[in-house]
């Protein structure tokens, strides 16, 4: 793992931003984050440190799938981080949900889900808190939203103690059979990428 070479006294951020896509992390990294210093690259993940407003904060995709997150918060947990914010797709089985709509994922942290609520409203990015199941465990007449990775990244960090947030946008709607383009789906990245960052800022 990238991380696991790093020791405490590089002093990592408390505040981490985790994506499923390292080209998401670079165009995070182009537009929000400040003296930003590679901490490594490999395959489907890269790591970054920089700050935004003074904050500072870590980039960090992980790849694709629930194992890749739960090394990564082993490390978080020995680097002593405090906040974490998710930022992936989600699924949506019901038409209330169209695609492009921001969720934030209930069931995490109240204290980074009124952040990032504070934040939606200070910059007018329409958001919606619902909670979310993990996609394949859904019964066949579930009308709501599902994720692979927000389940089992909340869960997890319970016992860690640290502050948790999945930040969703729906790419794909059963209800209707829409789904986004690959190339929408990164430029939509701007506007939960923005609230990201302020809730963090608050």
């Amino acid at each position: 793992m990238l991380l696991t070479k790093l020791s405490k006294a590089e002093n990592f951020p408390k505040r981490v931003i985790l994506t499923d896509d390292p080209l998401r992390v670079k165009m995070l990294w182009a537009h929000h984050l400040e003296n930003a210093v590679l901490l490594g690259e490999k395959g489907d993940s890269i790591a970054l440190m920089g700050s935004y407003n003074d904050t500072p904060i870590a980039l960090v995709s992980i790849g694709s799938g629930c194992d890749e997150l739960l090394t990564y918060l082993e490390d978080f947990k020995r680097f002593n981080v405090t906040e974490v914010i998710y930022m992936g797709e989600c699924i949506s089985t019901a038409s209330q949900y169209p695609l492009r709509t921001v969720i934030l994922a209930n069931g995490g942290s109240p204290e980074l889900l009124s952040s990032a609520g504070l934040a939606a409203s200070k910059h007018q990015i329409p958001v919606m808190v619902e909670p979310t199941v993990l996609y394949g465990n859904a019964p066949p007449d579930y009308e709501g939203i599902v994720d692979s990775v927000t389940e089992a990244f909340y869960e997890q960090t319970l016992d860690y103690k640290i502050n948790v947030l999945s930040v969703l946008t729906v790419s794909e709607n059963t209800a209707t059979g829409e789904q986004m383009e690959e190339h929408e789906r990164r430029s939509r990245l701007y506007a939960a990428a923005r609230l990201v960052f302020e809730a963090f800022n608050n």
